[in-house]
């Protein structure tokens, strides 16, 4: 970023030093008080190693997954919950005991996944998604333990505790400058601000860390405005380095010493992250990287034996394919050392030469970077990859001409950030959050294009998992915040959510985001979220179809033919009922509508019709006349098969997925929203019927 840390003259500070509290992750020592969560459930029937290192199998024994927000060690196979603790939860007057051998990786605090077994002891399995929980953690001898803190907190909990994590699974935290006031801080908070980057700690004179090379980080000015964030029920990260200023482990020619100026930091500001925005010269220098990774390995082990968790996370250049060559390097050696990388955000600006399409650029910057992190940490999860990423462009004219980052580019890259489920969405800066008097000139006060007053803000706040200034509700959750490599494999729960190119594979949950009220439930994130109990489901096969074998679909929207992977940016063919009348055909549906499939956990789209034949008025989809009584809509949902599969066991897999087969209704929901959980792919595949749910 190159509009950045303008070194002024600071005023006369007080200095004030502020020891870092901790909680302890032992039990026994912990001072959150023990509570009963309201929640809601889901269930899964994988096989594999959970998170405890133990094989589980959710298909045939008891057991639970519980969010990664629960989890607090490093290593899941070390973490207390690992030791005999379990789960105790109460639905429709019934109470079972569960324990703990997994992790769920798209799961909020409040959302359990439980193994088929034992969700079918509370509920039958058509429902899918049950709301309406209460659960707590309990010992294997049904006493109430406590916890360290996760998710939602009681309201009225006030500030979050010392050392542990203020930060949701997803948020937005753009960059605030140190070089102004912090009444900038306090007014961007009352414009919305939940989650803030302050810009930039710089070496002042020598290896000394201070804001913008000249105040100190105990600044009582700062302190404050943070504390008001904080008791708003937000966080600050401080970020390191910059464009400009000098690079505090450049400053420092030693590890020891650099790894105590970071500690100063982290005790004045009571921190839980640090950012380091390594460019130019800095990202260059070989020694001062491989210092200051050694340094922040130091001190995560330092603040993680004491209690007290400590994210650390990386800024980086980028191109429009991903990160550049030292930055990977960068990262690499990072892993070399030993520290646990929670997040890498690029830099979606200043590509070298004009960019026609911002938005895209960072969007396409993105998937370049997820395909990095891949070979890199190669042991992680698709979607805890996307979980382990940032974006950062710079809002309105950039400093490299031809680059505008417009109000619809905010828009498309939050959606895309909700849908994947990056972990932090970011801005340079908020300063500029506004309009110019005259448009399309380059600023550094306002963004010089068309907008409303911290108009970017209220998008980016959108991905944000709890809304400012409430007690956090139930959301959705992206991936967990990654754990350093050699984490053992992925755990059964986590291989039941497939990252897409639409949803994020999360959890199903309540209202999403500060920008999708009209979302509720099991409806995702976005859309209008009407669901239908009432939904009698078949399943139609490529042998079905009109002519036999072609595939052909009546009204193509995203396919020429019949198919898709039942991610919400491909979903499924869907046919149902039409009519005809004054010589037209008429679906019941618009083509293009979109449903949720609880029971199969897919995304569906409205292309085709059901019951093709000289009469469609008369289709049996179209007339209920066949489906089970109280049905008032009958979605016909397409399996697949082709050219050299069995038709027998394409059938079958057809006869699995229709409703009357379990002897029931089953739930759809239609206009869902984006990141409900999906298994993707068709429903018949490498010639079997895929596991439903």
């Amino acid at each position: 970023m190159s509009i950045r840390n303008r070194i002024i003259a600071g005023g006369a500070v007080a200095l004030v030093t502020v020891t870092l509290g901790g909680v302890s992750l032992a039990l026994a020592d912990n001072s959150v008080s023990t509570r009963t969560i309201s929640g809601q459930m889901t269930y899964y029937n994988d096989s594999g190693y959970g998170a405890c290192g133990s094989v589980v199998d959710a298909a045939t024994e008891d057991l639970v997954a519980v969010s990664h927000e629960w989890w607090t060690s490093a290593d899941p196979n070390q973490d207390r919950l690992c030791r005999g603790v379990d789960v105790q939860v109460t639905y429709g007057g019934k109470t079972i005991t569960v324990p703990v051998k997994d992790m769920c990786p798209s799961c909020t605090a409040d959302h359990i996944d439980l193994s088929q077994t034992a969700f079918q002891k509370l509920a039958p399995l058509e429902k899918g998604l049950v709301k309406g929980i209460t659960w707590k953690f309990v010992t294997d001898g049904g006493e109430a333990i406590e916890l360290p803190s996760a998710g939602p907190e009681p309201e009225g909990s006030g500030t979050p505790t010392s050392g542990t994590s203020g930060f949701p699974s997803r948020y937005a935290a753009p960059y605030v400058e140190t070089w102004g006031a912090p009444a900038d801080l306090e007014k961007a908070r009352q414009a919305g601000l939940r989650y803030a980057t302050l810009a930039f700690v710089l070496g002042g004179g020598g290896c000394r860390a201070t804001f913008n090379g000249n105040t100190p980080v105990t600044d009582e000015g700062w302190k404050a405005a943070v504390r008001n964030l904080r008791s708003s029920g937000g966080d600050v990260i401080a970020s390191f380095g910059g464009a400009s200023g000098t690079e505090l482990g450049q400053a420092c020619d030693s590890v020891t010493a650099l790894q105590e100026q970071y500690r100063t930091v982290v005790d004045a500001l009571e921190l839980s992250r640090l950012d380091f925005d390594i460019e130019g010269a800095a990202l260059a220098d070989s020694a001062s990287v491989h210092r200051r990774n050694q340094a922040l390995a130091a001190l995560q082990q330092q603040s993680e034996a004491a209690g007290q968790r400590l994210d650390v996370q990386f800024t980086l250049p980028s191109g429009a394919h991903g990160l550049e060559a030292d930055g990977v390097a960068l990262l690499r050696d990072a892993q070399s050392t030993g520290l646990r990388v929670s997040l890498v955000n690029i830099m979606t600006m200043d590509y070298g030469s004009a960019v026609d399409d911002m938005g895209q650029a960072a969007i396409d910057a993105a998937t370049g970077l997820h395909d990095q992190l891949g070979q890199i940490w190669t042991s992680k999860s698709p979607e805890e990859l996307w979980a382990m990423e940032g974006n950062t462009p710079m809002i309105g004219v950039n400093d490299t001409p031809g680059e505008v980052f417009t109000t619809a580019d905010a828009e498309r890259l939050a959606k895309f950030a909700v849908d994947k489920g990056i972990q932090q969405l970011s801005f340079w800066p908020v300063g500029r959050d506004k309009a110019c008097p005259e448009a399309g000139k380059l600023s550094e006060t306002c963004s010089g294009t068309e907008q409303s007053d911290h108009q970017f803000l209220t998008t980016f706040n959108t991905v944000t998992t709890t809304s400012p200034d409430t007690s956090p509700m139930p959301t959705q959750s992206a991936a967990p915040v990654p754990t350093e490599s050699g984490t053992p494999a992925p755990s059964a729960s986590a291989t039941a959510r497939v990252p897409d190119s639409g949803s994020r594979g999360g959890s199903a949950g309540s209202t999403g985001s500060t920008g999708s009220a009209g979302s509720t439930g099991s409806t995702g994130t976005g859309g209008s979220g009407h669901t239908i109990d009432t939904t009698f489901t078949t399943g139609y096969t490529w042998f079905d179809n009109t002519p036999r074998g072609s595939a052909r679909i009546s009204d193509p929207v995203l396919h020429q033919q019949a198919g898709g992977t039942g991610t919400y940016a491909d979903p499924i063919t869907l046919a149902v009922g039409h009519s005809t009348a004054g010589g037209k055909d008429t679906l019941d549906y618009p083509a293009g509508t979109r449903f949720y499939m609880p029971r199969v956990r897919r995304y569906f789209i409205v292309e085709d019709a059901c019951g093709d034949g000289g009469s469609p008025q008369n289709g049996p989809c179209h007339s209920l006349k066949t489906a089970p009584a109280g049905a008032t809509t009958w979605l016909d949902m397409y399996v697949g098969g082709a050219s050299g599969d069995s038709e027998s066991a394409v059938q079958a897999c057809a006869d699995k997925v229709t409703a009357g087969a379990h002897g029931g209704l089953n739930t759809a929901v239609q206009d869902p929203g984006s990141g409900l959980p999906v298994v993707e792919g068709p429903l018949f595949q490498n010639g079997r019927c895929t596991e439903l749910y």
